[in-house]
């Protein structure tokens, strides 16, 4: 059985109308042969049932962000987002490079921010993290700063293992950043934290730099960019 277009369509208005568990579940089973190829893609990196359980949760997510009127299929803004699917391997990756002590801490950071999501529909601040986690703000910023390094270096197509964030900071790192404008170097400082600065949430970027969701995301592809082709010449 294949995703079709017209009962993407059919099952995500119904689901639209009634928000029911029940209508949801429905759409979730007919967009299964989509959630199990990038399940597949990703098959012996971790658990099959870690892999399953993320998928479907991005599965929901982008059926909540669905915006039929924006021309994009449905399966196609699924597919898109369960591209996310390689930061969980990466974040999972690297968690068990690191101590054991760490890595329980990067999984209870990534566990507890994606709760949190869940329940407000948005990002989270450091200060309602912290509350959550039960850690100091000093804690949470310094997991978040780790978190959102990772994260943007590795969104979209970027090839994880290509760039390896550790604890201390890649030398490349500090060549990009000297070879951003200004402007983007204080985008990415708020970020990723990088220099010590305060990382914020997308709201709050939005906020502080007067952009819309569209273009903080065109921005931060042009920085992936730009650490993509970074790597391509330190090769």
């Amino acid at each position: 059985m294949t995703s079709t277009k017209a009962e993407d369509v059919r099952l995500w208005q119904q689901w639209n109308r009634t928000k029911s568990d029940h209508d949801l579940q429905q759409l979730l089973n007919h967009l299964q042969p989509v959630t199990t190829q990038a399940v597949n893609r990703w098959g012996g990196t971790l658990a099959r049932s870690m892999l399953e359980t993320r998928a479907k949760a991005l599965a929901v997510e982008a059926i909540r962000t669905y915006d039929p009127n924006r021309g994009a299929a449905l399966a196609t803004h699924v597919t898109n987002q369960l591209q996310k699917l390689s930061r969980t391997v990466y974040t999972h990756t690297q968690a068990a490079r690191l101590p054991e002590h760490k890595a329980v801490s990067m999984t209870t950071f990534s566990v507890g921010q994606e709760q949190l999501n869940n329940e407000l529909g948005r990002e989270p601040t450091s200060s309602e993290l912290a509350d959550h986690l039960g850690w100091s703000n000093t804690r949470t910023e310094e997991f978040r700063r780790a978190h959102n390094r990772r994260e943007l270096l590795t969104s979209g197509e970027f090839n994880p293992s290509a760039f390896p964030i550790a604890d201390t900071e890649d030398p490349i790192v500090g060549f990009v950043y000297y070879d951003m404008s200004p402007e983007h170097q204080q985008l990415f400082e708020h970020v990723t934290g990088y220099g010590g600065a305060e990382t914020l949430s997308n709201t709050e970027l939005m906020r502080k730099f007067k952009m819309t969701q569209g273009q903080l995301s065109y921005q931060k592809r042009k920085m992936k960019d730009l650490f993509e082709d970074a790597l391509k010449r330190k090769r």
